[in-house]
């Protein structure tokens, strides 16, 4: 009566009521997909289960390759193929007992199913493994956060692929690098909230606790068991890796606020901290001269250098782009010598020449530090600004690297910065009045110095009865969005001194910013300010910089209102010679201004002599007026004047004067 063939008529019937029971069930029809793919699923797991059966002695292992073929190939969710198996048995035990099966046989029938289950659930496992190999894709996933994770999964599915846990990485929550990886900089930027930190330790530790558990149940061959729980660790490691894309994607959709963010809030803890600036010098060059595509290959290629310099030490650096600036930077763990030859490294490394359609485009990046001692109150604003402080004193100082090391340093840099912030309300009241003067450099003939070509005006702002240089205050200018009111006002102060001009020279250079040049205002204000002056030519000076930035603007200009112009600074290592005679050759150019740092060497560089005579070659070529400034000593006019420039201008002359000293001047020292 207890032959195993016994049992093969109660599963005919078994199978038959399931069918139906499969069928009238929506939901189930629903996931399976049809009431076709039920019978087929239904005739196959009979087939399978009848065959298993007669091998009734053996152990489910040996039938292993059976269940592989029959279950890998069905794309039937387990939930239902272990639904089905769990009726199949439950029915098939309750038909035992009522038929009078021994006790004995039917635990060994049970035992037997149970297996069946098991070894089902471990070719499950193996088809269901990808879904965790999908949940740590991630456009964040070499993030040291996500990595951190995602290299620990990793090691799981392939335990589970080859079925060989002896490398499961078996460790507590506190073990896995990943803890360790929560208290680096790059992640406390990525979770800057108390509370979200608290849900992700927590969430880590349930992962590791439910991954642990995992490994358990699968060594001891309990595969029904452990895929309950592998289903929940999907759940649970999608639902951590989700959260931590979501808070990278917060973080750096707005980098450089939450860089500052998280400096300002971790200013009062233990340990000296080091912020730099990271700067492409000529970027902005760069985009406007050969494109943005152009420029953000060169920055990507920046920012994969600095990335490379600490791909091994990430668990004390982060790095960031910003908007203000082209990289942040935050040290950790360093000493003020360490980071000193991290920096010079990265001078080095950062500065390259990039090679676009046969040109060689110079890359030169500024980098500026401030250190952060332990307890140091400094609120976000006076941070910033020393780090621009630095920035522009480097830029000053014609070097790549700066420091502010040091309490004394610090306080001083935030000292100049509160003083330069106070004059703000007064230049903006000034310039807002027009409480502007003007003082005039003269423009003399190479040839005969005692004849005047022309006079260059120079802004001076009227403070407390002394004219102060405007270019003390132009970042503030800039900064409060002035520089065309200060235009205006130049060109108003030009034409009231006209007449006093007139007795001097009939030309006056007037230097224009090219932010006023985009200005229709302002242009409508040029063009009258030509026509009102009359006799008096007034010819406008933009740097060898601005008119390649803005070359469309100046064309424009010129063509539609006949307003020509200079070029100012011209060879100073910026210059694209095509441009510049192309707009000379149209007859906007008027001159030349040949760059006083040419000029302060001429004497003891023939490559610099070389370099001024192709110049004076050019400008007469082009039909335009040659210009030597800074010329201080008789031997460097003797030497511009043999390299037939036109014209000269420096303290060799006179200094810049106002206009009624420089009437005095010219009675006394110009021919008449």
């Amino acid at each position: 009566m207890e032959d195993i063939r016994s049992v093969h008529k109660y599963l005919e019937g078994i199978f038959e009521e399931i069918k139906k029971e499969l069928e009238g069930d929506h939901l189930i029809r629903q996931i399976v997909g049809s009431s076709e793919k039920i019978v087929d699923l239904m005739d196959s797991q009979r087939d399978l289960l009848m065959d298993y059966l007669e091998d009734w002695e053996s152990s489910a292992k040996d039938f292993s390759k059976r269940f592989e073929e029959t279950y890998s190939n069905i794309d039937v969710p387990y939930t239902v193929i272990a639904w089905n198996l769990e009726r199949i048995k439950g029915k098939l035990i309750e038909k035992l007992i009522t038929e009078g099966y021994s006790q004995e046989f039917v635990i060994k029938m049970r035992r037997y199913l149970e297996n069946l289950l098991d070894q089902v659930a471990r070719i499950y496992l193996k088809k269901d493994v990808e879904k965790l190999a999908e949940v740590k894709n991630s456009p964040f996933s070499e993030k040291v956060l996500y990595k951190t994770h995602a290299d620990w999964l990793e090691k799981i599915i392939e335990c589970i692929k080859k079925e060989d846990f002896s490398d499961f990485p078996l460790v507590s929550a506190k073990e896995c690098p990943f803890s360790e990886a929560l208290h680096y900089p790059e992640a406390l930027f990525v979770c800057l909230d108390a509370n979200m930190c608290n849900y992700i330790h927590n969430l880590h530790a349930v992962i590791h606790d439910t991954a642990n558990t995992l490994y358990a149940f699968y060594t001891k061959g309990r595969f029904f068991q452990a895929y309950r729980v592998f289903k929940d660790l999907v759940e649970l490691v999608t639902k951590l890796l989700k959260t931590i894309s979501e808070l990278y994607f917060l973080a750096f959709s707005d980098q450089e606020s939450n860089f500052f963010r998280l400096t300002h809030g971790i200013s009062m803890d233990e340990g000296v901290k080091y912020v730099s600036l990271i700067d492409i010098a000529n970027l902005g060059s760069i985009n406007k001269t050969f494109g943005e595509k152009v420029g953000d290959t060169i920055l990507s290629e920046v920012e994969k250098r600095l990335r490379d310099v600490f791909k091994e030490d990430s668990e004390r650096t982060l790095i960031v782009r910003g908007v203000t600036a082209n990289f942040f930077m935050l040290n950790v763990g360093y000493t003020q010598e360490d980071l000193k030859r991290v920096i010079e490294r990265l001078s080095r490394d950062l500065s390259f020449e990039y090679r676009f359609n046969g040109k060689t485009i110079p890359v030169n990046v500024t980098l500026v530090t401030v250190e952060l001692e332990p307890f140091l109150e400094l609120i976000e604003v006076d941070l910033r600004n020393i780090l621009f402080y630095l920035k522009e004193e480097a830029k000053q100082k014609h070097e790549k690297t700066n420091f502010s090391f040091g309490l004394e340093r610090r306080n001083q840099i935030i000292a100049f910065l509160h003083e330069k912030y106070r004059n703000i309300e007064k230049v903006k009241q000034k310039i807002e009045n027009k409480e502007i003067d003007l003082v005039f450099h003269p423009i003399v003939h190479t040839k005969d110095p005692g004849e005047v070509f022309a006079l260059e005006s120079l802004v001076r702002i009227v403070d407390e009865e002394k004219l102060v240089p405007a270019g003390v205050f132009i970042d503030l200018i800039y900064e409060l969005d002035l520089i065309e009111k200060l235009d205006e006002a130049v060109l108003d102060k030009v034409l009231s001194l006209k007449e006093e001009i007139l007795k001097v020279t009939d030309t006056v250079f007037v230097n224009v910013s090219p932010k006023s040049l985009l200005s229709d205002r302002f242009v409508e204000k040029m063009v009258k300010t030509v026509k009102e002056a009359g006799g008096l030519n007034i010819v406008f000076e933009l740097t060898e910089q601005a008119i390649l930035e803005n070359t469309d603007v100046v064309t424009s200009i010129h063509s539609e209102n006949g307003v020509f112009f200079a070029v100012d600074d011209f060879g100073s290592g910026y210059s694209n010679l095509k441009t510049v005679a192309q707009m000379a050759d149209r007859g906007i150019l008027k001159a030349v201004k040949i760059d006083g740092s040419l000029i302060k060497d001429i004497e003891r560089s023939e490559i610099l002599k070389k370099v001024v005579d192709i110049i004076s070659s050019l400008s007469k070529t082009l039909n335009t007026y040659s210009v030597a400034e800074f010329v201080e000593t008789p031997s460097q006019l003797d030497l511009i004047r043999d390299l037939k420039i036109d014209f000269a201008q420096g303290y060799l002359f006179t200094p810049p004067k106002e206009i009624q000293d420089i009437l005095a001047w010219a009675k006394q020292v110009l021919k008449k």
